[in-house]
């Protein structure tokens, strides 16, 4: 018997749909245990997660109460739609995180492009330090300048926010994909 102190409640984050076309994408056959969700159905749980106080450890604090109308329920999907929730979520944060491999693949090779570029783009403007009356080497050491800024920032855009982005989204996901799931009738 578990000790009562040691029993957490789990606040509950409520999510009501009007009706069961909302949750499973209908263009997925699979069974509906295993169906992925609508766009507008991943939205309102991540959303729901998000505004929690603390989403970063939602699984072992909060339960989802997905309320559905009574006539769209049965006992079978009582089991299924919680089922589904946790499978398409972990699949996500799965895509996530290949898809973060994926950006600093990219952000690593944007990284030497820029190297490669920039390297001669700094000389030029170098080459024009001597010429400090002349418009034509002002306006020269001026657009490589800017040309190099430009070309650093993509790779940082990438191996920096990309990839936090795509880590914490992957942490929700996970997170969400162990929530405890209660279907309610609405």
């Amino acid at each position: 018997m578990e000790n009562p102190s040691r029993v957490h409640k789990r606040s509950s984050v409520p999510i009501s749909f009007r009706t069961i076309a909302y949750v499973y994408d209908p263009d997925d056959p699979s069974p509906e245990g295993r169906r992925d969700l609508t766009d507008k159905a991943e939205d309102a749980i991540t959303r729901a997660i998000l505004d929690t106080k603390d989403p970063m450890h939602a699984a072992g604090k909060y339960s989802l109460e997905i309320r559905l109308p009574s006539s769209d329920l049965s006992v079978q999907r009582e089991t299924d739609i919680p089922n589904a929730i946790h499978a398409y979520f972990l699949r996500r944060a799965d895509e996530l995180h290949q898809d973060s491999r994926l950006t600093r693949r990219v952000g690593l090779r944007e990284f030497q492009l820029t190297l490669a570029v920039c390297i001669p783009a700094l000389l030029g403007i170098v080459a024009c330090d001597p010429f400090p009356h002349e418009p034509l080497a002002i306006i020269l050491q001026n657009v490589l300048l800017i040309f190099c800024w430009v070309v650093i920032w993509q790779p940082f855009q990438s191996l920096v926010f990309d990839r936090w982005t795509q880590a914490e989204k992957e942490k929700v996901y996970r997170q969400i994909a162990g929530v405890e799931i209660k279907i309610i009738p609405a």
